[in-house]
């Protein structure tokens, strides 16, 4: 008789126990989609604005403490993988996922997005990118910055993103064959300074950013200007896995666009740099995605 064959009786065994493996996760996961909680992942790196020590902790404690004010219990989870942050969104280690627009467009499953809110910047408008120089030096379009000097910040997709794009379209090549790729600048008001300063020739921020930095630098307007930008495309958002009950998800909108009416929820504004809290729909994200396809295709004519 051989023995290293394997019966039918224990391949039968072998699929009841991996299908109840199966309808075990499923149950687990369903269960955690229908806790009354706020389980929120912040994808660190898409937080380029901020130290690791202003999300970890500041941001962590606060959130936390804002949801004891409320009524709502709340955890925070810092990611600093986007794979593994996603994962835990699928299987609803947590509900709500706070990333840059254009990684929760193009590597989350939008099939499970639900409304969210975004944070509105103190001055410009929140969801406009924009490409800086220097006035009077005859860089007044992006097609007179051939092997100019480009300043970015780090971990900002979306810049880079908007920046190939242009470059695509003036040049049919991207900006790293076009332009003059400098050292990358932690923050935008550093990289708008360098410009103004004239140690890069170009940049690309959201506006929000440039407005703040003007305000505190007025004499900035007078050598910088926008020689282009886009609208629409989202700066920060948070979106709720689209299987949260819908009551819950609506009261923590809800007591979120009240943020500026109490001292912890001003605080919590106050690190993000922002006035409000607005809601927000998975369809903001549509020129996001439609800017990364329209990149794609200048990609493929040659």
């Amino acid at each position: 008789m051989n023995t290293n064959r394997i019966s039918l009786k224990q391949i039968a065994e072998c699929l009841v126990i991996i299908t109840c493996l199966i309808f075990s996760t499923c149950a687990v996961a369903e269960d955690l989609f229908h806790q009354q909680t706020l389980r929120i992942g912040f994808h660190r790196p898409s937080f380029h604005e901020y130290s690791r020590e202003d999300l970890v902790i500041s941001v962590k404690i606060i959130t936390e403490e804002m949801g004891k004010d409320l009524g709502i219990e709340t955890n925070v989870a810092i990611y600093e993988d986007m794979k593994l942050m996603n994962a835990d969104f699928e299987n609803g280690t947590i509900n709500l996922i706070f990333a840059s627009p254009l990684l929760i467009a193009n590597e989350v499953d939008n099939t499970l997005l639900a409304d969210g809110f975004k944070m509105i910047p103190s001055g410009g408008n929140a969801d406009r990118l924009v490409i800086l120089t220097r006035k009077n030096e005859g860089m007044d379009n992006f097609k007179s910055l051939r092997n100019k000097k480009l300043g970015l910040v780090e971990n900002d997709p979306t810049s880079d993103l908007y920046v190939n794009f242009l470059s695509q379209s003036n040049f049919k090549k991207d900006f790293q064959d076009t332009l003059k790729k400098m050292p990358r600048e932690k923050k935008s008001h550093q990289v708008i300074l360098k410009l103004f300063f004239g140690q890069i020739d170009v940049t690309c921020v959201y506006e929000s950013f440039f407005q703040t930095t003007t305000e505190l630098n007025p004499q900035i307007l007078e050598r910088v200007q926008i020689i282009e930008h886009i609208d629409g495309i989202l700066q920060s958002a948070g979106f709720f896995h689209k299987n949260v009950d819908p009551a819950f998800r609506e009261s923590v909108i809800n007591a979120v666009l009240k943020l500026n009416t109490y001292p912890r929820g001003q605080q919590f504004l106050e690190i993000f740099k922002t006035e409000e809290a607005l809601p927000v729909s998975p369809s903001e994200l549509t020129i996001t995605k439609k800017l990364f396809n329209d990149y794609q295709h200048l990609k493929t004519i040659k």
